[in-house]
């Protein structure tokens, strides 16, 4: 056959093929191609030794599993042109390559040739490509072109189908949900799927039983990342409820799936366990615990209760729906009540009393219109928090009415929400200068003589308070408020001028700055370390270990308060919900619970694993009577019983 283009065509006259699934000889795949061998004028003669056509990859390895096949692409490359027609073909005789080939043009002088492996039984198969280019017929080739015939060694391993299980992992492993009753509970699977296909393939997550609702969705993170949307059944009776849900990964519509690929389905165990809604058990006080009548828990911000729990008798005390009045911030527990503060979007705040043992409303106080508030602190029978609005007060409360008992007026805003901090009887106070203010007689008792902008309250060990604020740490005095020493940073983080809270613990003192945790040694009043990366939120602090979340709220990282030396990192948190940055940390001396806008997740000091979910994030607190609060950005509340 002859054309007028003078260049290697090796798919413009596909003739045969060859091949087959049995083994043995195959016959050969041709493709006729017309060019122009060496002849007269500018044409150089062509080298005998074939260097003038070249083919990518000059070697091929491919691995895949019994069952499957594989495809075959390779490219050819010419630097030399003919004035004869010419016939192509590729001879593999161990029976490896199916008679499936396609020959492409890609310009005058490249072309590209696509083959496909049969199915092999499982081992090491090796063969070899042989490319003839031939004057004659290919199949025969008495007149090959100059250098013919070219050789591509072929190598395929085939792994058994069981090995094919490791093309997708799941996170979790096995789902395992926490539901209450008529209340449906959601959470993601993340899907990894570690083998690339050479074909379009889709995904699917089906099966579930009558647990799972039906209709997954699967959203796709990146490049072999998705993500399914579980939600529970809504008509669960109480109980466990077991089922499984499959993967697919199909080359056909993965609903129907009639073409699956090898090693799909996957199985992902599912488990629902259905709770009662309200277990009003009777309360006691847990010994050890004192009462979280600070944020933070205690004066010394750490946010521990110490005591140790088991997840497994975990059970929803009760659980109160957001409302039109606003939502709730953090609270504060003290015998028996909750107290917190309620905001709207009008600006309107209000003091509220819950009882811890129902989660009925005591009482509410209004605050003022047009007025924020701080998060409060109780002592003494009262209740105290800042509240900023047309004027910056100090205001008291009584616990058991909520009637405002003294208001101490201050003379400038504070960035900082932690709120007051009592200690010894006494209130201490941020503004631009520390105060320290007795709530049993209403009088200021000292103001500090320093002078920052966006003070956080100060956390208070004995005899000094020690606050954190334009880079570097402030320890004053509670018997005058006089500066006893200050430590500075060491380095001035541009975009963190105002102040952060402090947390205390072993005679250190920590704080998040600038997306570094700074450990100050209060004993030598000196930065004893620092740990730069992507902290988040407030660190709390237990046993000589301080938590921090890291990787921007994705992890925990506990480390040695000493030193500041990791000592374990906790693996991703978001496998139980949207991924969304955690910022609450509050620790018992067993769990780390750990909070964010969608979930809250208990963390096991010893394994470091999560050992228990709840489908709701935000404020977190312990009371003295073993009772975990959830109070979430929108107004809903939920009570946990630890016991």
């Amino acid at each position: 056959m002859k054309s007028a283009t003078a260049a290697l065509l090796l798919g413009a006259f596909l003739a045969g093929c060859g091949g087959g699934g049995g083994g043995g000889a195959s016959a050969p795949v041709v493709a006729n191609a017309g060019g122009t061998t060496p002849g007269t004028g500018a044409t150089p003669p062509v080298a005998a030794d074939g260097s003038w056509l070249t083919f990518t990859p000059a070697a091929l390895s491919l691995k895949n599993y019994h069952g499957e096949t594989s495809n075959i692409v390779i490219g050819a490359k010419s630097s030399r042109t003919f004035d004869k027609p010419f016939n192509v073909a590729i001879i593999e005789s161990q029976g490896v390559v199916s008679t499936q080939v396609g020959i492409s043009k890609q310009s005058d002088l490249e072309y590209i040739f696509s083959l496909r492996t049969v199915p092999l039984a499982v081992g090491t198969h090796t063969t070899k490509l042989q490319v003839r280019l031939c004057e004659d017929d290919a199949a025969v080739c008495s007149k090959p072109l100059p250098g013919s015939p070219w050789s591509i060694p072929l190598t395929v391993e085939v792994a058994p189908v069981v090995q094919a299980q490791g093309r997708v992992t799941t996170m979790p492993t096995a789902v395992n949900l926490v539901a209450y009753e008529g209340e449906p509970v959601s959470m993601q699977l993340g899907v990894t799927v570690n083998s690339t296909f050479d074909v379009p393939v889709g995904i699917a997550v089906a099966g579930g039983a009558g647990v799972i609702a039906p209709n997954v969705t699967v959203f796709q993170d990146g490049r072999g990342q998705y993500r399914a949307q579980l939600v529970s059944a809504a008509s669960l009776p109480l109980g466990e409820h077991s089922s499984s849900l499959l993967v697919r990964l199909c080359y056909d519509d993965p609903r129907e799936c009639k073409n699956p690929v090898i090693g799909s389905p996957w199985t992902v165990p599912v488990k629902v366990t259905v709770k009662p809604g309200t277990n009003l058990t009777t309360l006691g006080a847990v010994p050890g615990l004192a009462a979280w009548s600070n944020y933070g828990g205690n004066a010394a911000h750490t946010a521990y209760a110490a005591a140790s729990f088991d997840p497994t008798r975990f059970t929803r005390r009760w659980s109160k729906p957001e409302t039109a009045l606003g939502s709730l911030g953090a609270p504060v527990i003290v015998n028996g009540k909750l107290f917190a503060v309620r905001g709207n979007r009008f600006g309107n705040s209000d003091l509220v009393a819950i009882d811890e043992a129902s989660g009925e409303i005591l009482w509410n106080t209004s605050i003022g219109t047009g007025v924020e508030a701080s998060t409060p602190a109780a002592v003494d029978g009262k209740v105290v928090l800042t509240a900023y609005g047309s004027m910056i007060r100090l205001s008291v409360f009584d616990q058991a009415s909520g009637q405002a008992l003294a208001i101490n007026l201050m003379n400038i805003y504070s960035e900082c929400q932690a709120g007051p901090t009592v200690a010894g009887g006494m209130v201490y106070n941020s503004f631009n200068r520390i105060s320290k203010f007795n709530p049993a007689t209403g009088l200021l008792e000292w103001s500090s003589p320093m002078k920052e902008s966006s003070l956080c309250a100060p956390v208070v060990d004995g005899s000094l308070a020690y606050t954190f604020a334009s880079n570097q740490l402030y320890a004053l005095n509670t018997a005058d408020g006089s500066v006893a020493f200050t430590i500075a940073d060491q380095g001035n983080v541009a975009g963190f001028p105002g102040g952060v809270p402090l947390v205390l613990g072993d005679g250190m003192g920590f704080v998040v700055h600038g997306k570094r945790l700074l450990g100050f040694d209060l004993r030598t009043r000196s930065r004893a370390w620092l740990a730069e990366g992507t902290p988040v939120g407030q660190p709390v602090f237990a046993n000589g270990i301080v938590y921090t979340l890291a990787n921007d709220g994705e992890e925990v990282e506990a480390r040695a308060a000493a030193t500041g030396v990791v000592q374990w990192k906790s693996a991703g948190l978001s496998n139980w919900s949207a991924r969304t940055p955690y910022a609450r940390m509050a620790v018992t001396s067993n769990l780390l619970f750990v909070s964010g806008p969608t979930a809250t997740v208990a963390v096991d000091l010893a394994s470091h694993q999560v050992v228990w979910n709840y489908p709701l994030g935000g404020e977190l607190a312990i009371s003295d009577r073993g009772v975990l609060y959830i109070f979430a950005a929108g107004g809903k509340q939920v009570a946990i019983n630890l016991r």
